[in-house]
């Protein structure tokens, strides 16, 4: 049984959405009540949750988009194979040479999450290899990516909590990689 993720404009959708949904039902409940009226502490308000909620949910989902994007990932279970591509490189691994899984995601999120982070969706999964090698899996391309990958790998992840679940180690680094003609070769071949 294989099974292939990419991000796509959905699972970004409903990853944002949680942000998205709470700010503009704000915007048009402020737009409602005070029609478009500014006074000094709504916008030192508005700065607030900017700094402290919108823009780190940004600054998340350009950094998650941006290790992900162009990213094919290809869990074949019933062979134990795993098969990243990212651009011109690929990482093959089988399920036998994982070292360690790790989920870091943020206090606000996961099952206890109250909604009131719009950051609180935002998780990732850092795989590392017998041959040093990482692969970094984020929530845009896999939904529910924890208990995803850990139904598929039969693992459970170390879970690690951040204020931001900040990358911090951005890139796929591995001494198994190959040209972009032998990924389809491999794929093909599984």
């Amino acid at each position: 049984m294989k099974k292939e993720y990419s991000i796509t404009f959905k699972q970004q959708f409903f990853v944002a959405s949680a942000g998205l949904i709470k700010y503009c039902g704000l915007a048009l409940i402020y737009i409602y009540f005070f029609f478009f009226f500014l006074q000094p502490i709504y916008i030192y308000m508005f700065l607030f949750f900017f700094i402290f909620d919108i823009l780190p949910s940004l600054i998340l989902h350009l950094q998650y988009l941006h290790e992900n994007l162009g990213s094919s990932l290809i869990i074949n279970k019933a062979d134990e194979k795993i098969l990243y591509q990212k651009r011109h490189f690929v990482n093959r691994q089988s399920f036998d040479d994982i070292v360690s899984f790790e989920l870091i995601s943020s206090f606000g999120g996961g099952r206890f999450n109250a909604g009131w982070y719009a950051f609180g969706e935002y998780r990732y999964c850092r795989i590392s290899f017998k041959d040093n090698s990482k692969m970094i899996i984020t929530c845009l391309m896999i939904n529910d990516i924890n208990n995803t990958l850990e139904s598929l790998f039969r693992i459970s992840p170390k879970k690690r909590l951040k204020v931001f679940p900040f990358i911090s180690h951005i890139g796929v680094k591995s001494n198994n990689t190959t040209k972009n003609n032998e990924f389809v070769s491999r794929v093909n071949s599984n």
